[in-house]
This record gives C-alpha cells, sequence and structure tokens, in this order.
C-alpha cells in the first residue's frame, strides 16, 4: 500500500513542478512585453502588437490555471486510484472484516434486547422475586405441616419451582406466574398407590392416586391413633374420619376435593404469619390448583399457581394435578407430569456451565418469535434440551449465540420434516444419569411429539410457519422487533 503511495505522489509533485515552471516564463514573457526600456521609442504599430501579445498571453495564462486546476484533481484521484490498487491483494481480509463488522452488529442488536444491563437486571429481578415467592410458600407449608399434624389429611412436603419463571425464561410479554408443585404424602394409617390408568401410555394422562388404609395395630401409641383397619366402630367414634371418607371418590383421591381443603389450609397459614399485618394475600378460586396474589408493602402484585403432586416411587415424575390438554379432566385423575425433572435439568445444566443461566436468552427469543404459531414453548424447550446435551456447553456462551439460535432452528425443521420429535424424557438414553426415571420411561420406545404431523395439512402448515419463523427471528436480529 505504501508503494503505490509514493508512485502516485511522486508522479503528482513532478506535474507540479513542471506547470510552475511554465507559468512562471509566461510570467516572465508578459512582463518583458509590457515594461519599455528607458529611451526606446515605441511606434503605433509595435504598439497594437504588444496588445495583441498581451490578450494572447492572459488568454495563455487562464488556460495554464485552468489546466493546474485539472492537475491537481487528477492528482488526488491517481492518489486514490492508488490506494484502492494498493489495498488489491488483500480484498479478501477486507471482506473478512466487513463481515464480521456486519455479524457483530447482529450480536449487539439481540444482545441488546435480550441480554443489555436492562435486561440483565430484569431477569435478575424475575429470579430474585422467584426465590423469594418460592421461601414464602415454603414457609407456609411448614405452617401447614404443624396444622395437619394431628390430623388425616395428605401432608404438604417440599415445594419445587417450576415452568418458565424458575427456568428463567418467562415470555416477554406475558405477566409472570410462579409455578409450584407441592409434594403431598400420604397421612398416617393411609398410603398411596399410583394407578397408571391405560397400559403402554407415557406419560401417562388417566392416572390416578388409589388411597389405602394400612394396619397400624401394635403402633397405635405411637402413631396417636387406632388402627382403622381393625379397631371397632366403638373405638373409632372419638377419632376423625380417615382420608377415604374426606378427599376421596371411589377410594381414589379427588383433585378438586383436595384443591378446596388445601385452599382452606393455606389461608389458614396465612393468618398465623406476622406477614399479614403489612402483606395481603388472596386465594382465586380454581378446581386443580390453589392459585394466590400476593401483595407485597410497595403494592407490587405477585401471581401464584400452587400445583399438588404425588410423587411416583422415588423418581423425579409426579402424577399432578395439572388438567390435561384434551377436554375436561376428571376430579379423580392426576396426569403424570415430567414439570420437577425439568426444572432439575436445567438446575444441573446451570450448575455445570461457566456461565449460569445462558440458556435463558435462547429460550426467550423462541417464546418471543413463537407467538401466534402453532409451535408450542415446549416443543422449542424439548429441541433446546436434546441440543444442550449434544453440543458441549462452553460452546452456548455468548459468542457463539448465532450459532446456536441458527441449530435450534434447523434441527426443529429436520424434525417438522421427518414428522418426529422426541421426547426428552421418554425412551432418550441421553437423560442425566441424576435425574431419576421410573424404569419404563428408561425402557420404552422414543414418544413423537409431533404425531400430529401426519396430517399432510397441518404438516404443510408447519413447514410455513417454519418460514415464518426464520423471517421473525431476522426481524429480531436486524430491527430488534
Amino acid at each position: 500500500m505504501n508503494v503505490g503511495q509514493d508512485t502516485a505522489r511522486l508522479l503528482a509533485a513532478d506535474l507540479s513542478a513542471a506547470i510552475q515552471i511554465m507559468a512562471l516564463a509566461f510570467v516572465f514573457s508578459l512582463l518583458a512585453q509590457r515594461v519599455p526600456c528607458v529611451g526606446d521609442y515605441l511606434d503605433e504599430e509595435t504598439l497594437n502588437r504588444m496588445r495583441q501579445r498581451e490578450v494572447y498571453l492572459q488568454e495563455q495564462m487562464t488556460k495554464l490555471l485552468l489546466e493546474i486546476e485539472e492537475m491537481e484533481r487528477a492528482q488526488g484521484r491517481m492518489g486514490l486510484q492508488a490506494l484502492l490498487f494498493a489495498l488489491l491483494p488483500y480484498w479478501k481480509t477486507v471482506s473478512v472484516l466487513c463481515l464480521f463488522i456486519f455479524l457483530f452488529w447482529f450480536v449487539w442488536k439481540i444482545h441488546k434486547k435480550f441480554r443489555g444491563v436492562e435486561d440483565d437486571s430484569d431477569v435478575e429481578s424475575s429470579s430474585k422475586d422467584g426465590e423469594l415467592m418460592l421461601s414464602l410458600l415454603r414457609y407456609l407449608i411448614d405452617i401447614c405441616q404443624y396444622i395437619v399434624a394431628d390430623t388425616f389429611y395428605p401432608v404438604p412436603a417440599h415445594t419445587t419451582g417450576v415452568g418458565s419463571v424458575y427456568e428463567g425464561w418467562c415470555p416477554l410479554v406475558n405477566e409472570p406466574v410462579f409455578c409450584m408443585v407441592v409434594s403431598l404424602l400420604a397421612p398416617r394409617g393411609h398410603t398411596f398407590h399410583p394407578d397408571l390408568g391405560t397400559p403402554g401410555e407415557l406419560p401417562a394422562r388417566n392416572s390416578r392416586v388409589r388411597v389405602e388404609l394400612e394396619c397400624t395395630c401394635g403402633r397405635e401409641q405411637e402413631m396417636r391413633m387406632r388402627c382403622f383397619l381393625h379397631a371397632s366402630a366403638e373405638e373409632l367414634r372419638n377419632q376423625q374420619s380417615n382420608l377415604l371418607h374426606s378427599l376421596c371418590t371411589d377410594s381414589y383421591l379427588d383433585v378438586e376435593k383436595t384443591t378446596q381443603w388445601f385452599q382452606k389450609l393455606i389461608g389458614n397459614a396465612w393468618k398465623c404469619t406476622h406477614l399479614s399485618a403489612v402483606c395481603s394475600m388472596n386465594v382465586t378460586q380454581s378446581k386443580r390448583s390453589c392459585r394466590l396474589q400476593v401483595t407485597d408493602v410497595y403494592k407490587k402484585i405477585f401471581l401464584v399457581e400452587m400445583l399438588f403432586g404425588v410423587q411416583q416411587d422415588d423418581t423425579d415424575i409426579f402424577l399432578s394435578s395439572q388438567e390435561t390438554e384434551v377436554g375436561t379432566t376428571p376430579s379423580t385423575t392426576w396426569p403424570q407430569s415430567c414439570a420437577v425433572a425439568e426444572a432439575k435439568f436445567f438446575l444441573l445444566v446451570a450448575a455445570r456451565a461457566e456461565e449460569r443461566n445462558f440458556y435463558i436468552r435462547y429460550m426467550q427469543v423462541c417464546a418471543y418469535i413463537l407467538v401466534g404459531l402453532n409451535f408450542s414453548d415446549y416443543e422449542l424447550k424439548t429441541v433446546l434440551m436434546h441440543l444442550l446435551t449434544a453440543i458441549p456447553l462452553e460452546s452456548w456462551h455468548g459468542s457463539y449465540f448465532l450459532e446456536r439460535i441458527d441449530d435450534l432452528l434447523r434441527y426443529l425443521r429436520c424434525c417438522v420434516e421427518e414428522k418426529h420429535l422426541g421426547h426428552f424424557f421418554i425412551g432418550n438414553e441421553d437423560v442425566p444419569a441424576e435425574i431419576i426415571l421410573p424404569q419404563d420411561f428408561r425402557e420404552s420406545e422414543p414418544l413423537n411429539l409431533f404425531q400430529h404431523l401426519e396430517d399432510a395439512e397441518r404438516h404443510e402448515q408447519a413447514l410455513q410457519e417454519l418460514e415464518e419463523l426464520q423471517d421473525r427471528l431476522m426481524s429480531l436480529l436486524i430491527y430488534g422487533k
């Protein structure tokens, strides 16, 4: 590059010097014609010739000045051409540099929306709010355990935060709902037996919780009760009714009866706290969950939904009070839920990664661009979980953001084209060993979440929506919306 510039500079200097010499020659010539020697006599004809010569020289001088200006402009063009000529061998490097700057701008745009200082503070604030609500509900559960200690009602045990808020990617357009699963244990003298319903169906949608009485003979003093199975009616007259008579229908634990009982229980527990003097809690009527509206001292409102779950053996799978996807769920139906296992998976990923909540921005972007389309958040979350186990965690931090987002959409496209998206916890050998699953989950054939795409019309619609997803992502990256 320096050689080309020096060459152009030398040529321009030589031309400029030549022009200056020519200009001086014309000037001296003009002066020689204009100034007569002392004592010389000039006749009329000579004077006319001198005047004509003067006009001619002025014209030539004007022409020369114009040529000088043109040469100066040419000098500038030659310098630029020399510079471009010098840069020619490096065009590949320049192109890569420009591409890098363009991609960096892309990343900056998306980080500004989903990972900037304000967004980080929002995520941190949401995380703190979630922990606050979880601590509050666990405190209330401790009080509930004390209240039911001498009864024959289910015992609320540990509480687990589940769903988008506790996984960190709550959709930006929605009011956050702090969802929790409250594990219920059988009261003394009772046992819970999961009935998985339809054979071979995973996860079981028609599962139920059968309640049975157990013999407590010989432990009556220890358990502070008479045996429901072998004590006489006279002996049981002064004892509270068993669970079969209070919250069950046909020997199965009834979700709606359990919900009504728990709503009263949590309200009584709230009255026992000192918080009731500065905060308020309202219980919203619901058939299959306990929904709360908590208002703190600063008048900030928190929406909480408490689901009930009966643990299946010692696994991370629960029979849950959540509503099934199709129609109205019978009151004795407790469908299998993987919500606790999903929450545990993301905790494991966060613990192993250098950047604790790196996956949040991926799910936030996916939730943002999915609005109005038929793809569900759960389907995109399943894609993300599959890729988190397939791609090393160190390849997920900020500098790889665009590559990983592209991987998510490519994986989804492959699944749509093949009409198959495998359930993450059923028939998947890559589930971390720390997550405890029932044996039939591990031995089963992979469950296809895209079974509905066998319908040609729905498959065509899914392919079209994939294009829409790609367009929305590009719009988000370029325009931030």
